[in-house]
């Protein structure tokens, strides 16, 4: 986890974000959320070099508001948008529009505060923190298939989660009201183990939000710790971390998302 590059500050130009809290990459390019400035920004991997942007404040097909979670699949960008209650699908070659759906409420087309997103190619997991649920969507028209989750700390249970990623058989999600780490089954939604409670020890977290998973290993952005966690897939156990609160280069001010 050592440091290699970084771009940005504060502002609204081509380099500068404002409270980014999503990115994803296709190995190619990398896409932000950058969800104060209410767009999308498409970059290259390679060097974080700009490449384009999309979008303003509002609900039209071609604005966001304050969008969270970001996904790709390779050929398509899925956005949760917190502010407006819903997905977007996009292009990801040129962040063109496709379709949107969702509305604000608990129904199975509905979201409140929709937070993290992944994709399989073939359904969508989605965080939706205010309803303290995961959702299944399908990818080709976005119709709902199964959720999961009430509020509350049982195994089933959720308090305002944030983050989640897929591998092939099982989903990770970020539980930061409870302070810890789920691991569920992708094909039913179903419960299979968690580790953390509040702290900052190894096994601990404060409001963890994003993460990943490469390889035989998650990675977990602890973002009231101000660090990453990198841990392995299998059972959650604790592998490394890295970072402190500050702006140099082995540190971080509330990391949101990794990718």
């Amino acid at each position: 986890m050592s440091y290699v590059s970084k771009i940005g500050s504060e502002g609204s130009g081509n380099d500068e974000f404002n409270l980014p809290c999503g990115i994803c990459t296709d190995g190619t390019y990398i896409y932000v959320a950058d969800t104060d400035n209410n767009r999308i920004i498409k970059r290259l991997a390679s060097d974080l070099s700009y490449v384009a942007q999309i979008g303003t404040q509002g609900s039209g097909n071609d604005q966001f508001s304050a969008p969270k979670g970001i996904c790709t699949d390779g050929t398509y960008l899925y956005i949760t948008e917190y502010g407006n209650h819903r997905i977007q699908k996009r292009l990801a070659s040129n962040l063109s529009y496709v379709n949107k759906f969702g509305s604000f409420g608990p129904g199975n087309d509905q979201f409140d505060w929709p937070w993290g997103i992944d994709t399989d190619g073939t359904y969508l997991y989605i965080v939706d923190n205010g309803n303290d649920r995961i959702k299944k969507h399908l990818c080709n028209d976005l119709s709902y298939n199964s959720k999961i989750g009430t509020k509350g700390s049982g195994d089933d249970q959720f308090s305002a989660p944030r983050g989640i990623c897929k591998n092939d058989t099982f989903l990770y999600v970020t539980d930061p009201g409870n302070s810890r780490i789920v691991k569920r089954l992708a094909s039913d939604l179903s419960y299979v183990s968690k580790i953390g409670t509040e702290g900052s020890g190894d096994d601990q977290f404060s409001y963890p939000s994003g993460v990943c998973k490469y390889g035989s290993y998650i990675w977990v952005a602890d973002t009231n710790n101000h660090r990453i966690f990198k841990r392995l897939a299998s059972d959650l156990s604790y592998v490394s971390k890295i970072g402190t609160e500050g702006s140099g280069d082995d540190q971080f001010q509330n990391p949101f998302d990794i990718t």
